[in-house]
């Protein structure tokens, strides 16, 4: 497998130079009055939490649909891509672009959480494995729908019931059925790494997050196939 998609991805982003700088200027922007603003840790996370995966989930559904549309994405196929490839190449490339754009919103949000390097640096970490497991979901939610408009609408529900599941808005109670599933859910490393980044307290959800990283990829190439064939005919309406 060449790195054709991957270089491509990246050729366009930083050839998108007002776009790469808004995709870095926004989230910074939207995260500088909370940083300052005193807000409690806990909500102070949620809010985090909630725009750091958005940012990921939207940036791979959206884009996909888009290019759908357009004929690239058949285009790629016809020219020898493989779709596991296509589609691999595509996440990988993505959660590395929304980590290195995301990089002066996180620092912001440290360091008005008082974070240590060593905090920040494991922030980063469960941040970087959340874009790529945001960048997985985006193809699955892609094939569901068959406009930009339904693209954005079912990644946001999407996005926002795998939030829930990880416990970014409410704390299920010890041994209940929530806390199982928020043990399971892949967000939960991100928000948990979030919320303690003043305290330096242990990350929990780091298994599950690997394991979803692991699981989507492995079934995106399993079944790149049947999900670019759909992807393809969201070109023909």
């Amino acid at each position: 497998m060449t790195a054709l998609v991957w270089g491509l991805e990246w050729r366009i982003a930083l050839a998108r130079r007002r776009l790469f700088v808004l995709n870095t200027v926004v989230p910074l922007l939207l995260v500088v009055p909370v940083a300052t603003g005193a807000a409690p840790a806990v909500h102070a996370a949620a809010i985090y939490a909630v725009l750091f995966v958005i940012f990921s989930t939207f940036g791979s559904a959206i884009p996909l649909v888009r290019d759908a549309e357009n004929g690239m994405t058949a285009r790629m196929l016809l020219g020898g891509v493989s779709p596991s490839g296509y589609l691999l190449q595509r996440a990988a490339a993505g959660a590395a672009l929304d980590g290195l754009q995301l990089i002066p919103a996180l620092v912001v949000a440290g360091f008005g959480a008082g974070a240590s390097p060593r905090a920040l640096l494991v922030t980063f970490g469960a941040l970087l494995g959340t874009a790529w497991v945001g960048n997985l979901i985006g193809p699955l939610v892609a094939v569901t729908t068959r406009s930009l408009a339904e693209a954005a609408l079912f990644t946001a529900v999407c996005t926002l019931l795998l939030l829930h599941m990880s416990g970014v808005f409410r704390t299920p109670a010890p041994g209940s059925y929530g806390a199982l599933v928020e043990a399971a859910s892949p967000f939960r490393a991100l928000h948990e790494a979030l919320l303690g980044m003043g305290s330096a307290g242990p990350v929990g959800g780091g298994g599950a997050l690997a394991a979803w990283a692991v699981l989507l990829a492995a079934g995106t190439a399993v079944f790149a196939g049947p999900v670019t064939r759909a992807l393809r005919r969201v070109s023909r309406g």
